[in-house]
């Protein structure tokens, strides 16, 4: 028996290879840069900013000249003859001739080819709005792009952020149930002493084994949860899945001292998404004013020239002919299409105004959440950081206890299951406190690369999205972190 529980005790405490190995040393602000640099939301973002900015460029060119030229060559045949005007077929014209009529072969010359070329030069004078409100349209949904790029910025640094966090969390697990485990095969070498020496139960042998059976099934578990954590990290950093990660950071308390009021007006005046929902709105009420030019003319200035011969280019078939001028079109009546047109983006003008009421909504509402997971948080590590201590004094002295023959195992085993319990909460307190302001970081919009709140300021000054970006810049040191990096794909 004896026997049996030390290859037990052997077994169970096999150390797990895999967490050992060694891995990519990492720190917080190296993961943030590794995430803004490669995350696919960012990428995606950037692409719909880059689609935005192409669709401004269509609808102000949309305003300028357009020249146009079509061309037709054609083969023709069959009984034709001049006519009043009309062609002649040689054979045909032979064949008059021959029944007496006068035919003049010279003026009705036979032709088997019909070339015809047109060209076309306009430019819009007057829409009814219809550009105007076009551009403005596509401006303000460059704005937009501009902002949801940056929020998408935010979002992943959050995101890397958590998944950092929750890596030295996990990690800290894993440490509190090898401490436990250490604990406990201690406590059994000495159960395993006075057994021997005829002080204990048997029972108590047995009881002290499964209780390590459990910690180490329990160490194998915190360490598969840290090997998930490093993981969805590499995932959101752009490393391949299975990278060994060696975190240089640890988990520390760092005391906020601003107030929920002062979060919520910050967030209110920088989030870079509240700021693109107004911007959507604006876009909205320029689609309506856009849908409204149908109730008005179009005015156009036109130039246009055509030709026809039987060369390419030729025009000895008397068609040749230029005009300039103005036209204009106007829809006096188009059975309700515009007005159904108007009512649709009215409809949508709507919608957007209460998207950014409840953006505006959610902000709050992702704020007041944040900061209170936060003060909590803050609360629990000053309890959990005091239980710790005790759980800690109160398993030396059951120890003690049981040695000296005045305390039962099982009071052993509890004390033991506190330890770990507190140990777990003081981290995971620590673990939520850091996540919390990390969170609330995102939700008040702190900038990543750029101020959204100087953005507007400039863009409401007529500046360019360009400029207006360029205005909004802010001091990015995962820039330069970034740049010292390595490829993160290079295999």
């Amino acid at each position: 028996m004896k026997k049996f529980l030390a290859t037990l005790a052997a077994i169970v405490l096999l150390p797990n290879s895999t967490f050992a190995a060694e891995g990519v040393p990492l720190t917080l602000d190296e993961a943030i840069a590794l995430a803004l640099k490669n995350n696919r939301l960012i990428e995606q973002s950037a692409e719909s900013r880059e689609a935005a900015r192409w669709n401004l460029s269509a609808t102000r060119r949309a305003s300028g000249p357009k020249f146009s030229w079509s061309s037709t060559l054609n083969r023709i045949g069959g009984r034709y003859y001049r006519r009043s005007g009309r062609r002649s077929n040689h054979d045909q014209a032979k064949f008059y001739k021959s029944m007496g009529y006068d035919v003049n072969m010279s003026l009705d010359p036979s032709y088997e080819n019909e070339n015809y070329n047109s060209a076309n030069l306009s430019m819009p004078l007057y829409t009814g709005g219809r550009l105007e409100n076009q551009r403005k349209n596509a401006r303000y949904a460059l704005n937009a792009a501009d902002l949801t790029l940056e929020n998408s910025r935010q979002q992943v640094k959050y995101q890397a952020a958590a998944a950092y966090y929750q890596v030295l969390q996990r990690a800290a697990l894993v440490d509190v149930q090898k401490q436990a485990v250490q604990l406990l095969q201690e406590h059994l070498n000495t159960v395993s002493i006075q057994y021997e020496v005829g002080t204990v139960a048997k029972s108590d042998v047995l009881s002290t084994n499964v209780q390590l059976a459990n910690s180490q099934q329990s160490l194998n578990t915190a360490e598969g949860n840290y090997q998930t954590a490093v993981a969805q990290l590499n995932n959101i950093i752009g490393l391949p899945i299975s990278t060994e990660i060696a975190t240089s950071d640890k988990i520390d308390f760092v005391h906020y001292d601003l107030t929920e009021d002062q979060c919520l007006e910050y967030a209110l005046a920088h989030r870079p998404d509240g700021i693109a929902a107004v911007y959507t709105l604006k876009q909205a009420k320029a689609q309506t004013a856009a849908a409204k030019s149908g109730y008005r003319p179009e005015v156009n200035a036109v130039v246009q020239g055509n030709m026809s011969g039987e060369n390419v280019f030729g025009s000895n078939h008397n068609a040749e002919q230029w005009s300039v001028g103005l036209q204009m079109n106007w829809n006096i009546f188009d059975n309700g299409v515009t007005s159904a047109n108007v009512n649709q983006a009215k409809a949508l003008e709507r919608r957007a105004d209460s998207l950014a009421r409840q953006q505006i909504e959610t902000i709050q509402l992702e704020v007041h959440s944040a900061y209170i997971a936060l003060k909590t948080a803050e609360k629990n590590i000053a309890v959990t950081a005091s239980a710790v201590d005790k759980a800690e004094e109160e398993f030396a002295i059951a120890q003690i206890r049981y040695i000296e023959g005045v305390d039962t195992n099982l009071n052993v085993m509890n004390a033991q299951e506190k330890v770990v319990e507190t140990r777990s909460n003081y981290y995971t307190a620590l673990y939520s406190y850091s996540t919390s302001r990390a969170q609330l970081e995102k939700a008040m919009g702190v900038p990543v690369t750029i101020d959204a709140l100087l953005y507007t300021e400039a863009e409401q000054e007529g500046k360019s999205s360009p400029k207006s970006l360029e205005a909004a810049t802010v001091e990015n040191i995962y820039d330069e972190i970034s740049a010292e990096l390595p490829e993160p794909f290079d295999e």
